[in-house]
């Protein structure tokens, strides 16, 4: 098949996921129980309370209320119970600024959080704090296109009937998996331009980063397929049926955190700690979503 007819996967993800009819920018509900998946802030409230003591721990140590940035706030529960877990006095001084691309998202944001500014970039965000806040975000990077990889010298192509074709690599991306490749696994390359577009203009306070993932070991171990999937109508699709009704399901991975380290602090962010949302909860079982989500806490210099 002639390789004119042949999509990169990471091309692929992004229109299914943000083009003109995609997952994300669509009005149809893709959360709770007439969507397709549901977020660890709708199932449980300590997240929530972890979070707002956090907050409040960062805006001790800046000696001032930093704006709040949320990036990918889903419904707008998380805000909301933040909002709701802060002592009055500070909740009043609350700034929240919300960082959306879906336009029925940020309808739903607004309804459980009349108060609040939103944008839909991060660098949109930054212009009105000055350069200064606490960015938090919980599964957010899970759903940037990714280029995957077979071994360190095909990548994956689809064609129209979204079936698989490996190609030579023309350009490798920034990673550290190539140098001790799984047999199969994903690369974020929108995340590393991402973070160099968008955190141009942070320069104080500190990054709280929620995802699922892991390293090399976590994320591959047994998972031939590499980690990406589907989700539609709370179900699990692994490839080749992830890839099929682009727009109406979600699509996404597991976050490689080394990655991600390495690309922030090659622009000056310095990694504070990095933990299990169990260990973040101060919960002794490490087992389940606890265990597999970890954070990240970051901040500038």
């Amino acid at each position: 098949m002639p390789d004119a007819l042949l999509t990169r996967f990471d091309h692929f993800m992004a229109e299914a996921l943000y083009g003109p009819r995609g997952y994300y920018t669509d009005s149809s509900a893709i959360l709770g129980p007439r969507g397709d998946f549901t977020t660890t802030p709708k199932l449980d409230g300590r997240l929530a309370k972890r979070i707002s003591n956090w907050i409040l721990e960062a805006w001790g140590r800046w000696g001032c209320s930093l704006p709040i940035i949320e990036l990918g706030p889903g419904d707008g529960t998380l805000a909301h119970d933040l909002r709701r877990n802060l002592p009055y006095l500070k909740r009043k001084r609350l700034k929240y600024h919300f960082v959306e691309v879906s336009p029925s998202l940020a309808r739903r944001q607004k309804e459980l959080n009349p108060k609040g500014h939103w944008h839909t970039t991060l660098n949109e965000a930054l212009k009105e704090t000055s350069g200064r806040g606490l960015i938090i975000s919980n599964e957010f990077f899970d759903a940037f296109p990714v280029r995957i990889f077979r071994s360190e010298h095909e990548e994956l192509f689809l064609d129209d009937s979204r079936q698989e074709h490996w190609l030579p690599i023309q350009k490798k991306p920034d990673s550290l998996l190539f140098d001790s490749p799984p047999t199969r696994f994903e690369v974020a390359e929108s995340v590393h331009h991402w973070i160099n577009r968008n955190l141009t203009l942070f320069q104080c306070g500190e990054i709280l980063t929620i995802d699922y993932g892991g390293d090399q070991k976590e994320n591959y171990h047994r998972r031939p397929l590499g980690t990406v999937r589907s989700y539609c109508h709370h179900m699990r699709f692994y490839p080749p049926e992830a890839y099929q009704n682009p727009g109406k399901q979600d699509l996404t991975f597991d976050v490689f955190f080394p990655d991600l380290m390495k690309w922030t602090e090659a622009i000056g962010l310095q990694t504070i700690n990095y933990m299990t949302q169990a260990t973040f909860l101060e919960k002794g079982n490490q087992l389940g979503a606890d265990g597999a989500f970890k954070v990240l806490h970051q901040k500038t210099p």
